[in-house]
């Protein structure tokens, strides 16, 4: 029950709203590494996306169920019936199952955001490079996405029982009006490939939860690519960084060794502190410099 309701609120959340998630993207962008931003942001919509679609499935079994449950009790429909009923309960039961592992999927994605948005603020942005173990999600996506190709397969199965059928109907009916026309002393006649409606009745709902199904196997597919992105986002961020600092190590290398002395102190100062500090150096040499002039003059000596 307590997992439900946290499913049913989890559900009410869109990752890409998420407090923690927009922080990481956002200290992502001003730390220069705005492709990590962009797959994070993205990653989290693919899976927000794969929820609606799933919403969306199980609401189309409800009206598949409807019709299955209209569908008319004659002899030769038993059959597809009862076997379009457990195609529909196995898909049902199939999709709750993937809802479960996507809303484990949810809850991972917002607790790695927080736990590096927290590591940024006591260790500094190098805590950033943690946005590579997003990577951990990849097999739990290849989990759902497996599903989804299990389910696609299934419908394709119960499409094609209700094309087979809606075939053999009209055949056998053909048959009978050319068995009336032969007692009519009349040529069978070629009745070509009018469909039966009311198979494609029942195939419309089938052919629309298809349709949803590979939308989310391509959300899917497209948020395992995400996951992977980011860890090579990481790398070539780091690698871009080591080249940096060995370009700066070069560059003072090349300065001559009496220069690099004077500097060598200061050298560990950076930004506005750094700026500051050299300010209160430069104020207070002018104030002993104004000091020592205006000093009264005796004896021919200044002191």
């Amino acid at each position: 029950m307590e997992r439900e309701k946290k499913m049913e609120m989890t559900e009410n959340m869109q990752l890409t709203e998420e407090q923690n998630i927009m922080k990481l993207v956002e200290l992502l962008r001003k730390n220069n590494m705005k492709e990590a931003a962009n797959s994070i942001f993205e990653m989290a919509a693919y899976v927000d996306v794969m929820e609606k679609k799933m919403d969306s499935v199980l609401q189309e079994l409800v009206t598949v169920k409807d019709q299955l449950h209209k569908m008319e009790e004659r002899e030769a429909e038993k059959g597809l019936k009862q076997s379009l009923k457990r195609a529909v309960n196995k898909l049902e039961q199939d999709c709750k199952a993937m809802k479960e592992k996507l809303f484990e999927v949810k809850t991972e994605i917002k607790a790695k955001a927080g736990e590096i948005v927290t590591a940024v603020k006591q260790k500094g942005k190098a805590a950033l490079n943690k946005v590579s173990e997003f990577l951990g999600i990849k097999k739990k996506l290849e989990n759902i996405r497996q599903n989804v190709q299990e389910s696609i397969a299934d419908v394709d199965k119960s499409i094609g029982k209700i094309d087979a059928f809606g075939k053999g109907m009209r055949e056998a009916g053909q048959k009978i009006a050319n068995t009336f026309r032969t007692f009519a002393d009349k040529p069978e006649k070629e009745y070509g490939e009018k469909k039966f409606s009311k198979t494609e009745l029942i195939k419309k709902p089938f052919q629309a939860k298809r349709k949803l199904l590979s939308g989310i196997l391509n959300c899917a597919d497209a948020a395992i690519e995400k996951t992977e992105r980011l860890a090579a986002n990481v790398k070539q961020y780091q690698t871009d960084k080591a080249g940096q600092e060995r370009g700066n190590i070069s560059n003072v290398e090349a300065v001559n060794p009496v220069e690099l002395a004077s500097v060598a102190e200061p050298e560990f100062q950076y930004g506005a502190e750094a700026f500051e500090a050299h300010q209160q150096e430069a104020v207070k040499e002018v104030t002993k410099d104004k000091a020592t002039k205006n000093v009264p003059v005796k004896s021919g000596k200044s002191r």
